[in-house]
């Protein structure tokens, strides 16, 4: 036998393409999205693609609004959960020529994990397959908004546009913290968020509150194609504010709950039928059990019934006063017909469910057993007589 070692001499390699320089400038820098209060760039550095978040060229110089946009990147340095967008820090990019000769301007920015995936928007719209398929994506956006609002921030402006889904992994990801606040921040405390998914006190009130989100959060749930328990977690998050859910915390204890209850049931689902067939099962051999012994026990019954008659009349005291075939006591005929009035009477009286013809044998077999304590006392009495004779 051959000793010697096969190894796979194959090996990694890059499909032959030309190598691009590796820099601390942004470049590749696209224009992806235009909003009224802030334009998003997709950007290349150091070989890895970020997102800028900049305001529009009409705003750039609004003490207002860059007071937002640096709110919003102190928010999110304090963030780093992998449900949450990451925030690298804030910079100001200098307008530049790109290679083709257009004029880019970004000016001062935060700068954002490039996400590859879409809103949870988009995917209501275009997939509602998609939450059959993927449903742990509601357990992943609870944990983000739990980790967030233990950090003391509150998002308040929660909607299915500012949450993504990723297109490697389906995971979730909260983003756009422009109106985001927490209790630590003097600035820019307005009522503020999206008409649809605000909550009636957040509407009017500027302190940051979690069940504002909580709010936000029921109304995307009513949303997506949900069933069962998740209408009612749905219908509690947008109840009066003092009826909520305290926290993120209280629902997901809730979630479990129900999940338990539904894992029990669909147990249940598995495991009843057969337990059912075997119960069925069980009931019909103990009822044949006790139709095929139901007559032995009777009769065994019967028997005992007998003995306890006959002992009840004290004839077995007269056998040893016979001094030859006629008995002494003149009650010991009434006697012995009591019993056989007995055995006849009982038969009828407590056999009355049985048939014709278990009765008959079971009045047999009493009668056999009084024949024979009966012939006992013949045998016995025959032999007094004897010695009587002798």
């Amino acid at each position: 036998m051959s000793n010697s070692k096969s190894y796979d001499n194959s090996f990694s390699e890059f499909s032959e393409e030309a190598m691009q320089p590796l820099s601390h400038q942004f470049s590749e820098v696209s224009l992806v999205k235009e909003t009224e209060t802030h334009w998003l760039f997709r950007a290349k550095r150091f070989g890895r693609w970020y997102m800028l978040k900049a305001l529009p060229p009409a705003m750039r110089n609004s003490e207002f609004h860059l007071q937002m946009l640096h709110k919003e990147m102190e928010v999110l340095m304090q963030l780093r959960h992998p449900g949450i967008e990451d925030c690298l820090g804030m910079e100001h990019l200098a307008d530049y020529t790109d290679s083709e000769g257009k004029l880019i301007s970004v000016g001062p920015c935060i700068i954002l994990e490039y996400i590859d995936g879409e809103t949870l928007a988009e995917a209501i719209k275009d997939n509602s397959s998609f939450f059959t398929l993927h449903s742990s994506f509601l357990d992943e956006l609870l944990d983000a908004l739990a980790y967030m609002h233990t950090a003391g921030i509150t998002h308040r402006d929660l909607k299915p546009s500012n949450i993504m889904l990723t297109h490697n992994g389906h995971h979730v990801k909260i983003i756009d913290f422009s109106l985001a606040d927490t209790d630590s921040h003097a600035i820019l405390k307005q009522p503020s968020g999206t008409r649809k998914y605000i909550s009636p006190e957040q509407a009017t009130a500027s302190t940051p509150d979690v069940r504002n989100d909580i709010y936000s959060l029921g109304v995307i749930l009513d949303e997506l194609p949900l069933k069962g328990y998740w209408k009612k977690i749905a219908h509690r998050c947008q109840l009066p504010i003092c009826e909520r859910y305290p926290n993120i915390a209280a629902l997901q204890a809730d979630v479990a709950r129900h999940t338990r209850r539904q894992a029990r049931l669909r147990w249940m689902a598995v495991l009843l039928p057969p337990i059912l067939l075997l119960l069925t099962v069980a009931g019909f051999e103990w009822h044949t059990y006790n139709e095929r012994n139901r007559i032995p026990r009777l009769t065994s019954r019967a028997l005992e019934q007998v003995e306890d008659s006959i002992a009840a009349t004290g004839l077995t005291q007269h056998i040893d006063t016979l001094t030859r075939w006629e008995y002494l006591d003149p009650q010991v005929n009434e006697k012995i017909l009591s019993v056989n009035a007995f055995i006849y009477n009982y038969v009828e009286t407590q056999f009355a469910e049985c048939s014709e013809s278990e009765r008959k044998d079971i009045l047999c077999q009493m009668l056999d057993r009084w024949q024979t304590w009966h012939d006992t006392i013949q045998v016995r009495a025959r032999h007094l007589i004897s010695l009587d004779v002798q």
